[in-house]
């Protein structure tokens, strides 16, 4: 499995790009980014786009995505998530009102975007590779994601304040080689990283603790670009941890 980092951070400002991982150069786990990073040629690539939920950080590069393969001609993509989250898209995003409705452009029957619901917690298969979403805890409908291919696969928080299932299975699941979490502000703002339904370091690592997940790979991800030299600060000074800052830009193998 090979997984390009297109974008890990929590706003869009200067060089930081939204939150976007391309898999396998075929499906891209949030779409916070992408036209900015691929070429056309590329972008013909993508055929299935799952999404963890419908924050306009993770969504946002869908839109210049779908238009560009409109102009390139007969390309189309899957968009794969919860019936709550594809509901939220089609009704008050690609609605013809926010941006045209590409699940009937140019018919129902050939659509640029064609919507493919999943279930909580069931694996779906999508080409080689097998997902599961799993519930957590944010301020709208969000899930995170276990990824694998072959035996071996990786999770994905999404972004999520304490939350439970999702690190209950952690605890289960067998050949995870790192959980990507969501580390959105530093220590000293627990309190509204927590009523935004995000994490800092000291609520992972309590999460870690008190899962027996100590030992697991993490790489934290979703850092507000503006307290981003904070978050590190306090990153450096954890012992005996493998916590690291997801790499923008970066190709993680397995």
């Amino acid at each position: 499995m090979k997984i390009e980092i297109m974008g890990c951070y929590g706003n869009t400002v200067g060089q930081h790009r939204a939150t976007s991982f391309l898999i396998n150069d075929c499906l891209l786990l949030d779409a916070g980014t992408i036209t900015e990073v691929l070429n056309d040629e590329r972008l013909k690539l993508v055929r299935h786009i799952v999404i963890s939920h419908t924050h306009i950080d993770h969504l946002k590069g869908l839109f210049p995505l779908i238009d560009q393969l409109v102009m390139m001609g007969e390309y189309s993509v899957e968009l794969i998530s919860t019936h709550r989250i594809l509901d939220i898209i089609a009704n008050d995003l690609f609605n013809d009102r926010i941006w045209p409705d590409f699940t009937a452009i140019p018919s129902k029957r050939s659509a640029m975007m064609r919507l493919r619901e999943i279930e909580i917690e069931k694996p779906t298969s999508i080409e080689k590779l097998s997902l599961r979403a799993i519930p957590v805890s944010h301020t709208v409908a969000c899930v995170g994601f276990v990824v694998r291919e072959e035996g071996k696969g990786f999770m994905f928080t999404a972004d999520t304040g304490p939350t439970q299932r999702f690190w209950e299975i952690a605890r289960e699941e067998k050949g995870i080689e790192f959980i990507i979490a969501d580390v959105s502000f530093p220590n000293r703002l627990s309190d509204l990283a927590r009523a935004s339904g995000h994490m800092t370091l000291s609520i992972l690592v309590d999460h870690l603790e008190r899962y027996g997940l100590i030992g697991i790979p993490i790489f934290i991800t979703h850092m507000k670009p503006i307290f981003l030299s904070e978050i590190l600060s306090e990153l450096a000074v954890i012992g005996g941890l493998n916590i690291k800052p997801l790499a923008q830009g970066s190709v993680i193998t397995l």
